[in-house]
């Protein structure tokens, strides 16, 4: 009897211990890619800030500067977006290649340029401006965003790339 008492005690308080850590691990995701942007691969959208995705006279331009970063071996994550001539390029490099960051700076940044003369590109790895490039894509993607407003977050992100140069 004592056994039989003893067994089942055992046995539910195991259920209850292994019930609790399950339900007290589950991840709670709220479905926004900000968060996560910095750890896993976010592969946004290249943005027009005015226009939206491309524009019709200027086809794929910005989705063209997004395949030819990505064609990188080195870089696993951009983000492009685009208002009139100024075009802000973040991207973030695999761990083991970050050694090789003025390297890959140079190269992308000459590609682009020998590319496309009539832009100005802002080429960035640093985190923090990829982030921010991925709220303004964010921002970009909600109905009725004021052209001014996202003007002015695409001007802090230059600003913030001309204090980190």
């Amino acid at each position: 009897m004592f056994r039989k008492r003893r067994f089942i005690h055992v046995s539910c308080m195991s259920f209850l211990t292994a019930l609790l850590l399950l339900t007290g691990c589950s991840s709670k995701e709220d479905g926004k890619t900000e968060g996560l942007a910095l750890i896993k691969r976010t592969n946004p959208e290249p943005m027009d800030i005015i226009y939206g995705e491309d524009q019709e006279n200027e086809k794929g331009v910005i989705s063209k500067v997004k395949e030819m970063v990505s064609s990188e071996d080195a870089i696993y994550d951009v983000i492009v977006v685009k208002n009139g001539k100024k075009i802000i390029v973040a991207y973030k490099v695999k761990h083991l290649q970050r050694f090789h960051m003025k390297k890959i700076d140079k190269n992308v940044t000459k590609k682009l340029e020998d590319k496309y003369p009539k832009y100005t590109f802002i080429i960035s790895s640093d985190y923090k401006i990829f982030l921010e490039s991925v709220r303004l894509d964010e921002l970009l993607k909600e109905k009725d965003v004021p052209e001014k407003k996202a003007k002015k977050k695409f001007k802090e992100i230059v600003e913030l790339h001309k204090e980190l140069i």
